[in-house]
């Protein structure tokens, strides 16, 4: 039922600076504030007002194009296929619409659901069904001929129109252009309170004892109300109707010729909103990787950064040892034995500070500007403590 148009920010910043906003959305199947919204978030500078009625020479230069590159996506009505489901259209046999006043010769479809209808068991006033086995309805034993009744009008005129019907994990359903609907029959079961029951009397000189028979009493009813709809469950897209229901207009059997467009319909709906999922899905993918992409460079920026950090204070230690070690040199009598033993320190002492300085060790580590990050959440915080960094 709607379709998707995509355009670039520099495509529509070219077609609002050639021609008015207001054609322009025409032609696309947006209104006028809706483009003009869509071209402000995405960056894009309109013509102000008036612009088009002055002259050319006079009119003021374009801006600059926008530099966002995300595509711009409408979602707009497929006017082809709107006019090809009106029910003119579509139906093309009226007396497929009219429903008899008796069941003859059902579908065996509905042939079935009579028989487990027979042997179905209350609850609450409405019929326990296997919802895998037959026809989906909530319906009492009051209504169940003439739920029979519509649903083998509407299986028969649905099947001359090329649907299909059959059972799945969630119950019956009808293929309407390659898409599953679950359709199921409902009747309005209206819920009334029930009065307590009154107290027994009690007998002089008799001895009270409680009564637990009134709490176990039922509180509520259930009370059939013979007002039946017609339920389609399918995730579609909003403002389209998927149920039917008896009210002033009509009876739901009177209804047929809205019911079988509107499931022509309901799955074109639901064929849209699974390419517009699709397509928040991809976007949502690409959001995600463009912010994990981030997180991963801050995250090697972090790490090269702290690599950097733990490489200077080796040096500085290193050159401060050194220093040390001259001092110490220097300031050592000069008697023989006390040099044996300087030299013997200085040159364990120098090894030391050889193992300390990361340029003697390996300085290829200290240039390598590839880091291995470890595996993330990737969460929006971090309670990790995090190391004194010197850039802001």
């Amino acid at each position: 039922m709607y379709v998707e148009k995509t355009f670039t920010p520099q495509q529509l910043f070219e077609m609002v600076w050639e021609r008015p906003v207001l054609i322009i959305a025409k032609e696309i199947g947006v209104s006028d504030v809706g483009l003009s919204k869509a071209c402000r978030k995405a960056g894009i500078t309109l013509p102000t007002r008036g612009h088009w009625a002055k002259p050319v020479s006079k009119r003021p230069r374009r801006p600059k194009p926008p530099a966002s590159t995300t595509p711009i996506t409408f979602h707009v009505l497929n006017v082809e296929k709107a006019v090809r489901l009106r029910p003119e259209n579509v139906i093309k046999d009226p007396k497929i619409l009219i429903v008899p006043t008796e069941l003859s010769d059902p579908h065996p479809l509905v042939k079935k659901w009579l028989g487990t209808a027979r042997k179905a068991k209350e609850f609450n006033s409405a019929l326990l069904f296997d919802k895998i086995k037959v026809l989906n309805s909530h319906v009492s034993r009051n209504e169940v001929d003439r739920c029979a009744l519509l649903y083998d009008c509407l299986i028969k005129a649905s099947e001359s129109l090329g649907f299909t019907w059959g059972f799945g994990s969630k119950g019956s359903f009808v293929r309407v252009d390659g898409e599953e609907l679950l359709i199921t029959i409902q009747e309005r079961i209206k819920r009334f309170d029930i009065p307590p029951p009154a107290p027994k009397p009690i007998k002089p000189g008799q001895r009270w004892e409680p009564d637990f028979t009134a709490m176990w009493a039922a509180r509520f009813g259930w009370e059939p109300t013979g007002v039946l709809s017609l339920i389609v469950d399918a995730r579609s897209e909003g403002l389209i109707q998927k149920t039917w229901t008896d009210s002033k207009t009509g009876k739901v059997e009177s209804k047929l010729g809205q019911i079988l467009p509107g499931l022509v319909r309901i799955a074109l709906s639901v064929k849209a909103q699974r390419s517009s999922d699709e397509a928040s899905r991809r976007r949502w993918a690409e959001e995600e990787r463009v912010r994990k992409e981030r997180i991963n460079q801050q995250r090697r920026l972090d790490k090269l950064r702290q690599n950097l950090m733990k490489n200077l204070k080796g040096w500085e230690r290193a050159q401060r040892l050194r220093a040390f070690i001259q001092a110490t040199v220097e300031g050592s009598p000069p008697d023989e034995a006390t040099q044996m033993a300087l030299a013997m320190w200085v040159s364990w002492a120098t090894q030391q500070v050889e193992l300390l300085d990361p340029l003697k060790v390996d300085i290829s580590k200290v240039i390598e500007l590839s880091v291995d990050l470890p595996n993330s959440q990737y969460g929006y915080w971090s309670s990790s403590k995090q190391d004194d960094d010197w850039w802001p």
